[in-house]
């Protein structure tokens, strides 16, 4: 019998809208490692690809005038989204 689950979490927002999200639990720790390193891989080519979209105006980005109505929702669900990981819970 396996000592450990693993829960996979992805985390975003920021101070008072911060959230984590659970994804699902294995027993295996090598499948949550896969999993976490997928996501992220992902997570950061479709931020990549959405990126043209983008303007920098005083330090601040945001999606520019033209691509609001076709892509600010995907750009900014995509855009609080920091990162994937899991934790370890002992099972006693």
């Amino acid at each position: 019998m396996k000592n450990k689950i693993y829960i996979i979490k992805y985390r975003g927002g920021d101070y008072e809208n911060f959230y984590e999200k659970i994804i699902f639990a294995t027993t295996y720790k090598t499948k949550a490692i896969a999993y976490v390193r997928r996501f992220n891989k992902i997570l950061k080519k479709w931020k990549n690809y959405y990126s043209q979209f983008e303007t920098k105006d005083c330090g601040i980005t945001w999606i520019k005038e033209e691509y609001i109505d076709k892509y600010f929702q995907r750009w900014y669900s995509l855009r609080e989204i920091d990162k994937c990981f899991f934790e370890s819970v002992e099972l006693r």
